[in-house]
């Protein structure tokens, strides 16, 4: 048998690179719906090996029908608030849109002095700020028109992307789920470290993904339901309410704050200083307290206690360090959008696994004194 050539190895290691390199370049659009798709069929990959038995082992119908539940629970709802959102925005625009062509340079300024006595402020100060607002309140009128035609267009869009982003990552899960542990399997044999460190890392990745979309949506569901109720209690649109809050939930520090802060200064404004005090309390104390403080370290311990991997007080310690989350989860939206809100944290907490693979098989060599 002919030996191997010189610089044969390199040019090879070369030729893979490129691959590589030219795969991820091919499929770029569609590498956060992949991403995506794979972050849920690991987290859930649990679920489809115990349906798998049900169904006779055949894998094609296990996995359609995992696909379809993943359909029925994460696109329909989610359809739903999308067209909830913009035609509540539409309203809104159409409502904005009436009341700003009649406003006059006038009223416009009648209304501001009305604020500014609420707000407190000086009549001194006040005189100053309503004679620069009569001379640009065209100019006012005109970015507010441009302001509210922004954001529904946004919306509108968001919604057409967001629908056509996890349309192709339900069509990838269904690939995952089927061939998920051919993948895994050759991914060991291509990989150079010893499965060991292989099955370390893929370990890791499954329960990360478990606890942090489990915890997730858990928290978020949660403060959606309250706010439903609270909502409902003072006379507000409360499904519309409670699905802004729990998309809103998903962002760490500020939050579903994005949603209840402007809504209690509305119902301030309006006269309505129970039902705003209610909502500032239900936010901070309820929502912000409570469930977020309380009930998330306890339901990610619940979670990763049902986790199975022998890796399971690494995954432990990752998810609940709130440096790392909240730096990931922001740099992910800023990177990825909405979505970045699970690539983020999971990306960061693999990045840590990596160190520790290095560190456990480098253990020797490394200086701990």
């Amino acid at each position: 048998m002919r030996g191997k050539q010189p610089y044969e190895e390199g040019f090879l290691i070369i030729l893979m690179i490129l691959s590589v390199v030219g795969l991820l370049w091919l499929f770029s659009p569609f590498l956060e719906a992949l991403l995506f798709a794979m972050i849920l069929s690991t987290a859930t990959y649990r679920l489809y090996l115990w349906v798998l038995p049900q169904v006779k082992d055949n894998e094609t119908s296990a996995s359609g029908l995992m696909s379809l539940a993943v359909f029925v629970t994460v696109i329909a709802p989610v359809s739903y608030l999308l067209v909830a959102v913009s035609l509540e925005m539409g309203d809104i625009y159409g409502h904005a849109q009436s009341w700003l062509v009649q406003q006059t340079p006038e009223s416009l300024a009648a209304l501001n002095a009305q604020w500014m006595q609420t707000l407190g402020i000086e009549a001194s100060n006040q005189q100053k700020i309503l004679t620069q607002i009569k001379d640009h309140a065209a100019d006012l009128i005109s970015l507010a028109q441009q302001a509210a035609v922004f954001l529904v267009q946004g919306v509108l869009g968001s919604a057409t992307s967001f629908i056509s982003f996890i349309a192709l990552s339900v069509f990838a899960l269904f690939f995952f789920y089927r061939d998920g542990h051919r993948i895994a399997s050759h991914l060991k044999v291509l990989s150079p470290l010893e499965n060991y460190y292989d099955t370390m890392i893929m370990n890791r990745f499954a329960g990360l993904s478990t606890v942090l979309l489990l915890s997730i949506l858990g928290i978020a569901i949660m403060q959606g339901v309250s706010f439903v109720i609270l909502a409902w209690i003072i006379g507000l649109p409360a499904l519309f309410i409670g699905m802004a809050i729990a998309v809103t939930s998903f962002i760490p520090i500020v939050g579903a704050a994005l949603v209840w802060v402007p809504m209690a200064a509305y119902l301030g404004l309006n006269g309505s200083y129970v039902s705003a005090g209610l909502v500032v309390f239900w936010g901070a104390v309820i929502n912000g307290f409570l469930i977020d403080n309380l009930v998330r370290p306890i339901l990610i311990q619940k979670i990763s206690g049902l986790l199975a991997t022998p890796d399971k007080a690494n995954d432990l310690a990752v998810a609940n360090h709130t440096l790392i989350t909240v730096l990931s989860t922001f740099a992910g939206l800023i990177h990825f959008g909405m979505i970045g809100l699970f690539f983020g944290p999971v990306i960061a907490a693999m990045a840590i696994t990596i160190f520790d693979v290095y560190e456990h098989k480098n253990t020797d060599l490394l200086d701990r004194t």
